[in-house]
């Protein structure tokens, strides 16, 4: 009886917290797990899904999608802070993009489940696997008589489920720590398509076996026995069933019957005991309305700090592109570069797509110019150690909790920025549906250096900071040399993508409502610190020099050009001498190490890959192809239009595609599970 009131009031004090359910809220983000925590540990301990993939499963090609790397949650990562948790397969290229999973259309049909529960905020999503798949988890069609294919899936299957797998002993750690962590607030566990719900069984059995089964957790529930006690469980279709070619004609009707079905167990329950499912604060719960089907926009406090709008906002709204390229578009643009004709993007069928005499006008062709890179595929960051892999974020315990946990009290100032360029969006070629792309990058506090920059890459973008492409990869080792690596705060003079017209640009940099937004940060940042030298890097913002030097901070103006060492250690030397040190006896050794010239891990937020903010650009933004000759139903010539801002490709570096799974060995672990694979397994 103790426990049952324990778990009442800390469900009602979670309910209380203040929390806004609609996505509106663009100030909210996800600072990441808590440093404080086992899940930097867990997640870097995530096994060598490649090397697994090919070992266990096998076939051509590769199973696992590793090159754009591996999504390990979305929600709550604290204390007593989730009631539901959520288990899917695994994640798609929207989920790549945020580095988050359940944000693509699956994400956003079951935000609309939770929501009619009331739950808005205390909830964990995970997945069977972290990386993505290629092919099905199970079997559809004409594959499913296939003997390659099945014996193919059989394997996969043993990967995802058996309690000798690599994945699964890991899976379940982190299933495990975040019962512990949350076992006065967990009430339902929900198991989504059948990977998600195998899943779930095979966890619940694993704390009492028998006590439940994937027919159960399907038609009806489950209870937690064990640790998992008093524990309710159900099953959903995964909303991509309600594809015919997945599973028939009569799949959509299915899928929207099972959703309503499990919505009224749960709905039951909290009606028979209150306490079983408190509603988050306005949630706006109301059973008295029955279920109805559709998708709801995941809140802002899901992602990352700067992460585009757009993924979240309703359904998928990016393309791979090959094996390490995705493509993301806005909501002016449309899924594979469909055109908007009367306002709705052109789905066209195969059979109509080849073309006659002229471009079809429900397309764009677009054109994306390869980024630029500085690094040979032989290069690594000098800080990379044994055990890291391109495509994780660092797994050793000295970088594992470096990231940048976000703005904090100034995330409302930078949004208040953001919108401050609304009024001018017909002079952005950027779509303002992507919202800011890198506002900043470092600290607001226990700061000694302010560097005012004007954007010089579109890797901002997906690295969610400010100066992440080749400009401020090189300047690192210069910052180091000051001895105050993270003491720095880098703050652009546009929050919005800016790069093709440069006079456009600078204009734009002036504008009464930028300038007054933008001040509003810097004073702040001026008050709240001892600030010994503000630095301006590109032209627009030399052209602050006399407005920054009210603050009574000496400024130094850079150049793009200026990013080489001859210049820097002259910089550094004349910085260091009068402004920083002027007392000093001796001065440091001024050092430049080209293997610095990368992005520091404490300056990128959580689970961001190894790769993203190194070797030089990974980012693209599109332009129009203006197509000239159409010969054999295929573009014959064409030449290079205007800008195209709804388009943006993300490219994983050379130095990362050509990892082999080899590289790393097998641990203790993982060599264990793998005899047990090649003993256990019968075909």
């Amino acid at each position: 009886m103790k426990n049952i009131l324990l778990k009442t009031f800390l469900l009602m004090i979670l309910s209380l917290e203040t929390f806004s359910a609609t996505r509106a809220n663009h100030h909210h983000y996800d600072p990441g797990a808590p440093k404080s925590s086992n899940w930097p540990d867990l997640f870097a301990e995530t096994p060598n899904y490649r090397l697994f993939g090919e070992k266990v499963i096998g076939g051509r090609g590769e199973k696992f999608r590793w090159h754009i790397g591996p999504m390990f949650y979305r929600g709550r990562l604290t204390a007593d802070s989730v009631k539901v948790f959520i288990v899917g397969q695994e994640g798609a290229q929207d989920e790549n993009l945020s580095n988050r999973s359940f944000t693509g259309s699956t994400g956003t049909r079951m935000q609309k489940f939770l929501n009619y529960l009331g739950i808005t905020r205390s909830y964990l999503f995970m997945n069977t696997f972290v990386y993505t798949i290629t092919g099905q988890y199970s079997l559809y069609g004409e594959d499913a008589t296939n003997p390659i294919k099945k014996l193919e899936n059989k394997k996969l299957k043993w990967l995802a489920q058996n309690p000798n797998s690599i994945i699964v002993k890991h899976r379940h750690k982190m299933f495990n720590y975040m019962l512990e962590t949350n076992k006065s607030s967990l009430s339902l566990i929900i198991g989504v398509g059948t990977a998600g719900k195998d899943s779930i069984v095979t966890w619940m059995n694993s704390h009492s076996k028998g006590s439940c089964s994937y027919r159960k957790l399907t038609s009806s529930f489950c209870i937690g026995e064990g640790k998992l006690r008093g524990i309710k469980a159900i099953g959903l279709r995964h909303p991509g069933a309600a594809s015919a070619r997945n599973a028939g004609s009569s799949a959509s009707g299915g899928l929207i019957r099972d959703f309503k079905k499990k919505a009224d167990f749960v709905k039951g329950w909290i009606k028979d005991d209150p306490s079983f499912l408190y509603a988050d604060k306005n949630s706006n719960r109301d059973f008295s309305k029955s279920f109805k089907y559709g998708y709801a926009s995941i809140p802002h406090s899901d992602f990352s700090f700067g992460t585009p709008w757009t993924l979240g906002k309703k359904g998928t709204t990016s393309n791979r592109r090959g094996k390490s390229i995705i493509q993301i578009y806005s909501t002016n643009g449309c899924y594979n570069n469909g055109a908007r004709v009367n306002g709705r993007c052109q789905s066209i069928p195969p059979n109509e797509t080849a073309l006659k005499e002229k471009p079809d006008p429900r397309v764009h062709y677009l054109y994306f110019k390869n980024p630029k890179t500085f690094w040979t595929k032989y290069d690594r960051p000098q800080s990379f150690q044994n055990g890291d892999l391109p495509f994780e974020s660092p797994k050793s315990m000295e970088l594992r909790r470096n990231y940048d946990e976000g703005p904090k009290e100034y995330s409302s100032l930078l949004i208040d920025y953001f919108n401050s360029t609304k009024k001018y969006k017909d002079k952005i070629t950027q779509s303002l549906s992507f919202g800011h792309t890198g506002i900043y990058r470092g600290r607001f506090s226990n700061i000694k250096l302010l560097i005012i920059t004007d954007q010089f890459s579109y890797n901002d973008m997906f690295s969610n900071r400010a100066l992440t492409g080749t400009v401020g990869q090189k300047l690192t080792p210069f910052l180091k040399n000051f001895g105050i690596q993270n003491d720095y705060l880098i703050l652009r003079t546009l929050p919005v993508n800016c790069l093709e017209d440069e006079s456009n640009c600078t204009e734009l940099t002036k504008k009464d409502e930028i300038v007054s937004a933008r001040n509003k940060i810097i004073k702040k940042v001026v008050r709240n610190n001892e600030l010994k030298i503000i630095f301006t890097l590109g032209k627009s913002a030399k052209k602050f020099t006399e407005g920054l030097q009210k603050y009574g901070i000496p400024v130094i103006n850079l150049n793009k050009d200026d990013i080489k060492n001859d210049i820097l250690k002259e910089k550094f030397n004349y910085t260091f001498a009068n402004f920083i040190s002027p007392n000093a006896i001796t001065r440091p050794n001024y050092l430049y190490n080209k293997n610095d010239e990368y992005i520091p891990r404490k300056d990128l937020p959580f689970m961001t890959r190894w790769w993203m903010g190194t070797s030089g650009e990974s980012v693209s933004q599109a332009k129009e192809k203006i197509v000239t000759e159409v010969s054999n139903s295929r573009v014959y010539s064409y030449k290079i239009g205007d800008d195209n801002g709804d388009y943006y490709k993300l490219y994983a570096p050379s130095w990362s595609n050509i990892w082999k799974s080899s590289t790393l060995p097998l641990t203790p672990q993982e060599s264990e599970s793998l005899e047990a694979f090649k003993k256990g397994f019968r075909p």
